[in-house]
């Protein structure tokens, strides 16, 4: 932690500043529910003081649409924190959609549902979740060598699509119609508030397009949560330990 320790003092030295995590496994512990999950309260408190000055913009993006993750989250449409859903495809701040949804891209949609159905019926104990511009198939908590096999075989149908994005992740494998990531998101976000840094926390694969578009500016600050092989350039063992990074940021910013 000291090196991200003295990453921080660094960061907190510069202004204005974008604030970026992701949500499940970051601010919320994983649950075998994904609708219970909820983020660790003193993370919130961070969040919120760091949203409360003029200087710094706080985001959340996630794989999850807009209002799931507005529900989870609690925060409100009040509150100065963007949210950025669906890997990008949605946001609170309508300015960080690049992607445009037409017909063709409903077809694409209609065409990964379909897909995604078929490949539930085949391997009872997976869940499907919709989303505006894609649809996701979940495989927490089966017995692993179940959940492998299906994940493998959407993955190898989800091929099968053009011009759609696939999305592996943990016990998810997402389809996405629209050209779209947090990395692109975050860049927007950071490039419309004249960041001077951008800091971003994240622990599943559709988070290293986040750090590797954020690695090229050594000011910006990327971590890597839990483990596995990623672009960031630190790391922390869970989200109490992100909830450390943000509590010392924001006490940083207060001296």
């Amino acid at each position: 932690m000291s090196d991200l320790t003295d990453a921080l003092q660094a960061y907190a030295a510069r202004s204005p500043l974008v604030v970026a995590s992701d949500f499940d496994g970051v601010l919320a512990p994983i649950v075998a529910d994904p609708m219970a999950a909820r983020p660790l309260a003193d993370s919130m408190s961070a969040l919120r003081a760091l949203a409360g000055r003029a200087d710094v913009t706080v985001a959340l993006a996630s794989g999850r649409d807009l209002s799931t993750l507005r529900h989870l989250t609690g925060i409100t449409e009040d509150e100065p924190i963007v949210l950025i859903g669906s890997h990008g495809a949605q946001a609170s701040d309508a300015q960080l959609i690049a992607a445009e949804f037409d017909a063709a891209a409903q077809q694409r949609l209609d065409a990964a549902e379909a897909l995604i159905a078929a490949v539930a019926a085949r391997h009872p104990g997976t869940r499907i979740e919709g989303k505006p511009t894609g649809v996701v198939l979940h495989t927490r908590g089966m017995p692993l060598e179940q959940e492998d096999a299906a994940l493998r075989d959407a993955q190898e149908q989800g091929a099968t699509l053009d011009d759609v994005i696939v999305i592996p992740g943990k016990s998810i494998l997402e389809i996405q119609v629209v050209d779209v990531s947090k990395g692109a998101a975050l860049q927007a976000l950071s490039h419309s508030r004249g960041a001077a840094a951008t800091i971003y926390f994240g622990d599943d694969l559709t988070d290293e397009t986040a750090f590797e578009a954020l690695a090229p500016d050594p000011a910006n600050v990327t971590v890597k949560v839990g483990e596995g092989d990623t672009a960031a350039g630190f790391r922390v063992a869970d989200p109490p330990a992100v909830t450390e990074a943000l509590t010392a940021l924001a006490a940083a910013l207060t001296h």
